[in-house]
């Protein structure tokens, strides 16, 4: 799910939860189809404008992020005055932006919860060394609000003494503790009396850690605010790729013209997202290149019917090295189009694939692989 409504909130839908969750929690929910074809051209916006304040993002579904601002370019007197200036620029784009601004991300989230000004947005702002003092003025059902509890937690997780065997560990390259979990924390300390993070603070980090695992490690951590969940930025994209369409039956030299426009325009978008690929891939669409399929039907009677599936054609090279010159990408993919042409063939489509890509981003930061951690599975 990509939102709830404060109603289902209440009964424990939270963002992020599977489908098939919510409906059994809750079989009356209404649930709504997601307009994806209207958010992604905002999206790409608002994803524009993070990049432009840091090399180090972490980009949660659908549209919040964590930005670090160790991977800061532009000159700034204080990260509040930077993030009024993020949040105005938001603004322009006719969306309201909650921005909370601490050492730790699980910190800094709950910072942006509280930071409301008049009811649709505002910056809070946390000074380090003040995290504790503003953390324990909340109450712990505020972290069933989270959208990104517990990620990328900096340490391993926590031994549990003569319990750790029943702790199962499973490495899926997802360090983000579970939220029904979450929930179900909150809801046995209340049955303890324990509502607030003041509460947690004065008990025994050994206790919880027994009690609660990783959650307990987490939890007391944030209450005595040491936290230190780092942001982990995103993972290049596998590959990137751009297609023309053509009204037409396009010869030769028309589809080689597409390539060289299609080359500069990858390199454009390489450069944007400071990427460089290795590999290219060329897919070809030859007008009246057909194959006939015959396949049976599941019905009882297996009758046989004939389905016209379109053929492509094309390759892939490997490259010396990565790159992210047009001249570079546009030259290999005129010799693969060389090799898979044949004379008097015209094309209905032309695509030019870049793949195995790497990062340019110049950094110093490299915080722990998150492939490589793994989470708590069992629940409470």
């Amino acid at each position: 799910m990509i939102d709830v409504s404060p109603a289902a909130a209440r009964i424990g839908l939270v963002p992020g939860m599977p489908l098939r969750r919510a409906h059994r929690m809750a079989p009356r929910t209404r649930f709504l189809p997601a307009s994806y074809d209207h958010y992604q051209p905002i999206l790409k916006q608002l994803k524009d404008r993070y990049r432009a304040y840091s090399r180090i993002i972490e980009t949660i579904p659908i549209s919040d992020a964590f930005i670090d601002l160790r991977g800061c370019e532009i000159p700034f007197t204080s990260p509040a005055a930077l993030a009024e200036r993020l949040c105005a620029e938001i603004a322009e784009l006719g969306l309201n932006a909650l921005i909370g601004v601490a050492n730790g991300k699980s910190t800094a989230e709950l910072a942006a919860l509280m930071s409301r000004r008049d009811g649709r947005q505002g910056v809070l702002y946390v000074p380090q060394g003040h995290e504790a003092s503003f953390v324990q003025t909340l109450p712990l059902n505020i972290l069933l609000k989270l959208r990104a509890a517990g990620t990328a937690q900096s340490t391993a997780l926590p031994e549990t003494g003569e319990g750790s065997e029943n702790h199962e560990v499973e490495d899926k390259g997802e360090p983000q503790l579970d939220p029904v979990a979450v929930a179900e924390m909150v809801a046995h300390l209340r049955d303890f009396g324990i509502n607030s993070f003041s509460q947690v603070a004065v008990l025994n980090e050994e206790g919880l850690v027994r009690r609660l695992g990783q959650l307990g490690t987490w939890l007391y951590r944030i209450a005595i605010g040491e936290d230190d969940t780092l942001v982990i930025p995103d993972a290049p994209p596998l590959s990137q790729n751009a297609r023309v369409h053509f009204h037409h039956q396009a010869d030769a030299d028309e589809t080689c013209s597409a390539l060289r426009k299609l080359a500069d325009h990858l390199s454009e978008r390489l450069r944007e997202q400071r990427l460089k690929g290795q590999s290219i891939a060329l897919i070809l669409w030859p007008n009246k290149l057909h194959r006939q399929t015959r396949k049976l039907q599941t019905n009882d009677d297996g009758e046989a019917t004939t389905t016209v599936t379109e053929e492509t054609i094309g390759g892939q090279m490997l490259l010396a090295r990565h790159t992210d010159d047009a001249d570079i990408i546009a030259h290999h993919g005129l010799m693969l189009f060389a090799h898979y042409h044949r004379s008097g063939m015209r094309y209905l489509q032309v695509q030019l694939r870049i793949g195995d890509m790497i990062t340019t981003a110049p950094t110093s930061y490299y915080p722990p692989p998150a492939r490589s951690r793994g989470r708590l599975t069992r629940k409470l």
